[in-house]
Order: C-alpha cells, then sequence, then structure tokens
C-alpha cells in the first residue's frame, strides 16, 4: 500500500548561510576508539569492523551541511547511527573524529564553559523519550532551559507561559508530567526546547512513540511553528513519509555512513541505489513531487509565445496531485507560475500523469559495490564466527575417543570428581598447611603496631574529637531531649506520624510510646534516641558526599566497594577495640563504633540512586547547558531522593542494632537495661529494654520510610 504525503503548510527551504557543517565525523565504541580511527577503518564496513574486533563502528565519515532556516531530515533504520549523529553535534556524545562547525566555530574545539554556553544559547533538543522532569510541574520543565541559565524567575514563568500557549498546553502549567499524554508530554518538551529562543533545533525521533493520530498532529505543529519561527533544524526520524513532509532536504544514513543527500523530490525521483529505492517503493509520488521540480526536469521545454490561460494555471509549489486534482479536465499546456504569480513555464496532463505513476529505480552502475546490503556484510561476520567454532570442533574431533569422552564431560562432574577423591584418599601430612605460608602473627603484630602509632601521635586529634563531640552536641542534645515532658514528646512525634504516615500508624506510634513511659524507660529512650540522632546525623555527613563521589567517580565506586563490604560483614564487636583504644570509654567511641557499623548503607544506596536516575532525563538536562552541581542539585538528588531515604533507614536501624553493644563500653540507654537482664538473668528486665528498642525503631522506620515515598 503506497504511502500518502500531505504538506499543508509550505517547508522551510532554508537560505543559502550554512548555520552547520559536518566534516568527516567518526565515532567508534570499544578499544579502537583512537584519534587514528580515519586512516584504520576507511573502507572497511561496519559489520567487518565488529567481526575483527570488540569495537562498534557507530559514524563513518558523515559530512554534510544544514543552512540556515533549513529542516534538515537524516533518516535511516534503527541502529543505522542517526541518533548518535545529533548527539555528536552539541557533544552529548564525543565524536573519535571529525569536525562540527556551528556559524563557522568547531565545536570540537570548545572547552567545557564554551560548550555549556553553546548548548545554553545555540541549541535545544527534543527527545523521542521526552526527558521531562518527572518532580517538576509543565511550567517548571518548559522553564527549565531558562532556570539554569539563571534568568530571573518571573521571567522565565513569564517565557513558559508564552511557549505553552504556542503548543497548545495553556491551562496545564500546574500538572506535572506523569497526568499527561504522550502527545501533551512532547509537547512540552517542545515548549521546553523553544523556551530559550535558540538558533538552532535538535530533534531526536521526537514523534516515533506517538499514535499515529498524534503523530501526525505533532508533525502539523512543528510544520506551523517553523513557519512562524523558522529555526535552522535538525531531525531524525526512520519514517520517510515524515521525512517529506517535514524536510527541506533528507539525508539517508545506512551503516554510520550517508548515502545520498537531496530534496524530498530527488530522494523519490533518482535515489542513488537499492538501499535508497526500498525506502522510497511505498512513497506515492505524486504525494511528493512538485510541478516545479517535474517541469525541471523536461527536455527542452519549450513555451509557447503569448501563452495566457487563467482558467488553467497552477502553482510550481503544488504537488502532482494537487495539480492533477485541480485541472484534471483541462486539456492541452498548463502555465505554471511561481509564488509571485509570474509564468515560468508550461506543462502538460501527460507529463504529470507519467510523473504520478512511475516507478523510479536506482541507476544500475550505483548499485552493487558501491553500498554493498547490511545482510551480505552480516553474513561474513557470521561466517567468521561460525570458522572459529568449526576450529574448536575439529581439535576435539582429533583426540582419541576416551579423551574425547572426557573432554566433553560437563564441568560440575569433575568437581564432584575432585571433591570425592579429596575426601576418600589419605594426603597425610601433605593435607595440613605449610608453616612457611602462615603469616596471622606477623599481620596481627603489624596491625597492633599501626594502631599504637595512631593512638600516640593522634591522641590530641582524638581527644579534641572526643570533647568536642560529647561536649557540644551529645549531652546537650541528650539534655535537651530528658528535659521535655514526655507528654510533649509523645505529641511532636505523634503530629509528623499522621503528616507522613497517616491516621492509622499515628494512633500506633501513641500507643507505643505510652507503653515506653509506662514502662519507666522513657529517660533511656531519650539517651538512646540521642545517641541514634548525633550517629546517623555523622553518617548522613560523611555516607551522601562519599555516596555522590562514588556514583560520579566509577574508578573511586571500585575502589570504594571492597571496603563497604569488609564494613558491613565484618561482626560489630571488632569495631569496639579502634573505638575503645582511640576514644576510651565513654558515649564517643559508642557513637564512632555505631557511625562505621552503619554507614555503609547510606554510602551503597546514595551512590545507587544517583546511577539509576533515567538516564533520559539526565540526557535532556545536560543538553540544556546543565552544569555539573545544577544536574547534581536539581536532577539527581532529587530523583535519587527516595532510594538515600530508604539508606538513610538502614542506618538509622544498624545504628539501632548495635545500641545493646554501645552500652557494652560505657553509652547509656536501652541497652544498658538488656545488659543488666543478660547480667542478672533477669528476662523481664531485658526484655522490657529490648520492647524499648524496637517501639523506636518502628516508629523511626515508618517515619522515614514515609519521607522517602515522592510526593
Amino acid at each position: 500500500m503506497a504511502i500518502d504525503v500531505r504538506e499543508d503548510p509550505p517547508k522551510q527551504a532554508g537560505s543559502g548561510q550554512i548555520r552547520v557543517s559536518v566534516k568527516g565525523l567518526w565515532k567508534v565504541y570499544g578499544p579502537d576508539e583512537t584519534s587514528d580511527v580515519p586512516q584504520k577503518m576507511a573502507g572497511l564496513s561496519k559489520a567487518e569492523v565488529q567481526a575483527n574486533s570488540d569495537s562498534v563502528l557507530a559514524l563513518q565519515d558523515v559530512s554534510f551541511d544544514v543552512h540556515d532556516g533549513e529542516t534538515f531530515v537524516v533518516m535511516g533504520l534503527s541502529g543505522c547511527g542517526k541518533s548518535t549523529l545529533i548527539r555528536c553535534i552539541n557533544r552529548l556524545i564525543q565524536p573519535s573524529a571529525g569536525s562540527v562547525f556551528v556559524d563557522g566555530q568547531d565545536v570540537m574545539e570548545y572547552s567545557t564553559s564554551e560548550l555549556t554556553e553553546f548548548r545554553r544559547m545555540k541549541t535545544s533538543m527534543v527527545f523521542q523519550q521526552f526527558g521531562l522532569l518527572p518532580h517538576r510541574t509543565v511550567l517548571e520543565n518548559a522553564a527549565w532551559g531558562l532556570e539554569i541559565q539563571n534568568v530571573p524567575s518571573q521571567e522565565r514563568e513569564e517565557r513558559a507561559r508564552e511557549v505553552l500557549a504556542l503548543v497548545g498546553l495553556s491551562g496545564w502549567e500546574d500538572y506535572r508530567p506523569f497526568a499527561l499524554s504522550g502527545g501533551m508530554q512532547q509537547r512540552v518538551g517542545l515548549a521546553r526546547a523553544l523556551a530559550s529562543d535558540p538558533e538552532i533545533l535538535l530533534l531526536d525521533e521526537p514523534f516515533s512513540a506517538l499514535d499515529p493520530l498524534i503523530r501526525r498532529d505533532m508533525q502539523n505543529e512543528l510544520v506551523r511553528l517553523q513557519g512562524q519561527m523558522q529555526k535552522t533544524a535538525i531531525f531524525i526520524t526512520h519514517d520517510l513519509a515524515e521525512a517529506v513532509k517535514l524536510g527541506s532536504r533528507i539525508a539517508i544514513m545506512r551503516d554510520g555512513a550517508i548515502v545520498q543527500v537531496g530534496t524530498p523530490e530527488e530522494i523519490v525521483s533518482d535515489p542513488i541505489d537499492e538501499f535508497v529505492a526500498e525506502f522510497t517503493r511505498d512513497v506515492r509520488p505524486s504525494t511528493v513531487l512538485t510541478v516545479g521540480f517535474v517541469m525541471d526536469q523536461q527536455k527542452d521545454p519549450q513555451m509557447p509565445p503569448g501563452l495566457s490561460r487563467p482558467d488553467a494555471e497552477i502553482a510550481s509549489e503544488q504537488t502532482v496531485e494537487e495539480a492533477l486534482s485541480q485541472r484534471w479536465d483541462t486539456p492541452g499546456q498548463l502555465p505554471v507560475m511561481d509564488e509571485s504569480g509570474k509564468l515560468v513555464g508550461v506543462i502538460d496532463r501527460e507529463t504529470l500523469l507519467k510523473a504520478a505513476f512511475e516507478q523510479f529505480a536506482p541507476p544500475n552502475e550505483q548499485t552493487g559495490a558501491a553500498y554493498p546490503t547490511t545482510d551480505t556484510k552480516v553474513t561474513g561476520a557470521t561466517s567468521v564466527s561460525q570458522g572459529s567454532d568449526a576450529k574448536s570442533s575439529g581439535f576435539i574431533a582429533q583426540l582419541s575417543f576416551p579423551l574425547r569422552t572426557l573432554a566433553s564431560l560437563p564441568n560440575w562432574i569433575w568437581l564432584v570428581v575432585l571433591l570425592l577423591i579429596g575426601t576418600i584418599v589419605p594426603f597425610g601430612g601433605i593435607a595440613a598447611t605449610p608453616d612457611s605460608i602462615q603469616i596471622g602473627y606477623s599481620v596481627s603484630k603489624w596491625v597492633n603496631g599501626a594502631v599504637d602509632w595512631v593512638v600516640i601521635n593522634g591522641d590530641p586529634i582524638f581527644s579534641a574529637i572526643n570533647i568536642g563531640l560529647l561536649r557540644y552536641v551529645l549531652l546537650p542534645l541528650e539534655n535537651w531531649l530528658l528535659s521535655l515532658p514526655w507528654w510533649l514528646v509523645v505529641v511532636v512525634i505523634a503530629l509528623p506520624s499522621y503528616r507522613i504516615v497517616g491516621q492509622a500508624f499515628a494512633v500506633v506510634a501513641v500507643a507505643m510510646l505510652l507503653l515506653v513511659v509506662s514502662l519507666g524507660i522513657f529517660e533511656m529512650a531519650m539517651s538512646t534516641l540521642a545517641l541514634v540522632i548525633v550517629a546517623t546525623l555523622l553518617s548522613v555527613v560523611l555516607g551522601v558526599p562519599t555516596g555522590i563521589l562514588a556514583a560520579r567517580n566509577s574508578r573511586f565506586d571500585i575502589i570504594l566497594r571492597p571496603i563497604l563490604d569488609i564494613m558491613q560483614t565484618m561482626p560489630s564487636f571488632v569495631y569496639l577495640i579502634p573505638a575503645l583504644m582511640l576514644f576510651g570509654l565513654g558515649k564517643v567511641p559508642a557513637i564512632m563504633a555505631t557511625v562505621i557499623y552503619a554507614v555503609p548503607p547510606i554510602i551503597r544506596l546514595t551512590n545507587l540512586g544517583i546511577r539509576q536516575v533515567d538516564i533520559n532525563v539526565v540526557e535532556a538536562a545536560r543538553a540544556f547547558g546543565s552544569t555539573g552541581s545544577q544536574l547534581l542539585l536539581k536532577v539527581q538528588i532529587p530523583l535519587a531522593m527516595p532510594t538515600v531515604m530508604a539508606g538513610l533507614n538502614q542506618t538509622i536501624m544498624m545504628g539501632l542494632a548495635m545500641v545493646v553493644i554501645a552500652a557494652m563500653i560505657g553509652a547509656k540507654g536501652l541497652g544498658v537495661e538488656v545488659i543488666n537482664g543478660i547480667a542478672r538473668l533477669d528476662v523481664g528486665r531485658g526484655l522490657i529494654g529490648g520492647l524499648g528498642i524496637v517501639v523506636m525503631a518502628i516508629i523511626l522506620d515508618r517515619i522515614t520510610q514515609g519521607l522517602g515515598k515522592p510526593r
């Protein structure tokens, strides 16, 4: 079934001035990405590169120019490199080689600050997956580009409202993106791109995720906006009908290379090879070819002198289908008029009919070797892999039958055999560990020496920490909590429980707190709460920045991971030894031991939360010129907050788990009650202390979980 392409408003043809010029652009993913990529990979296909190395050739020697005010469409099959290409223009992806000139300046030569300014002022981008900030309103999303430029709030909101009205979203300013349909979300993305009034629009398959009817509406919307604003636009698509409708010129890509560049009429009427012809096969030429284009293709057109047929005139910019529909019954020569009403030539109905129904084929001399098909390349790659498999199979086939049988056994059978041998065979003395490799005593001696050195030389520092933490943080907080009436504490905890978690839990929290009061352990609970609060605050101060650094630096993350594994698997009593040696008995060593034990979860989950922020959202934020700090504070941390709060929750729970152990080295609170119960075999007393810890754990757990839920 042929595709019917209609263009309602006229497309912008662009001026003669070149705004964007891409020269010899290459992009390789993998170990072969070096500065000499053009020399190493010239003449190789994408499949050949992938078959012979661990690298993927995404772009190969791409060059084209885009004129001022033009809508330049890049199209091709999925995986051909078109999305990589558009991201190389604003360096969301760093090319391996080549240049991108915008207004005569090479974007590849920009410094970080110059690139940020370029993304803020010169370009804006619209994404296939929208890339909207889910924690912000429609108005805030539309104003995002202006916000990171530090435009005053009132000014950017006024501008955002203007562009939202321009794309038909007045009245939706205060909604979040999840409340909008796909088409409406893409309108927000378009409004965001237009709000900062960029000179160049980059659109990466913005309508491909939409339903057909919504897609058509958005295409018409873009054509209308282009007619008003006349932006220079680079549009990525895999749909030829969309390319023909929107594009002043079209570039066809295959396997990372540009195959053909031309106007829609040139692409449809003169495909360069079979690959391009396949793209255009289902497009009706009559809906693409214009009267002027067909007239220009005539050989030696003769214009009769004194021709004047006002009732038979057709416009040069009309499509062939529109002209035939208008003058179907008009015989003879039809005068062709340009936009100003001037006679520019003549054409007859037979020529229009021939153009409408002729199937264009690529020239034979351009088919074949110059553009080999992808299937051929893939077959070749498959043959390489099959050849290597055949070699290994041939090696096994050359072995004798018993060896072939043993070589084909599964690995688990070999493991079972080895274990049986170790169990049955009496190895005697050779099974014992040689004394020469036992270094436990040496390691212990070295650790003790290191700790002694730290204790002696670091005593002033640790004493200052001990005094400062105890005198200015823990004791004032503990004394303040103990000074509060018990009923006020119940009310203060009940109110956030009601607001954050809900009415039912608020009632449960009040009942549990009243139980603590009635059991006579309220003061102990306040001492424990003070210790947990201080330990949690220190864990947050240390853990959140460490988690952020790990999320932004993979090398640091690799180093940190085994350290956190050790901290989380080491028995908690082990932490008491260095804490006692460095700080002595009392509450401060208890806090330090608790921090060491409880800090890993908040580090891990801060790291995880930032890494799990939607890559499309992060990419959209970067595309508009966000600095690293703006990206972190305005996008990543707000979106990672539920995961960070889960880490805080786990840190608090692990801090409470250390309460009893902390009581063994001088910390007061509910842990003392449990220790006394154990020492005196007083089960009831130990149970009461344990209930107090459980009550605190439940209340703090539910409140921090509630804080972590998106609102």
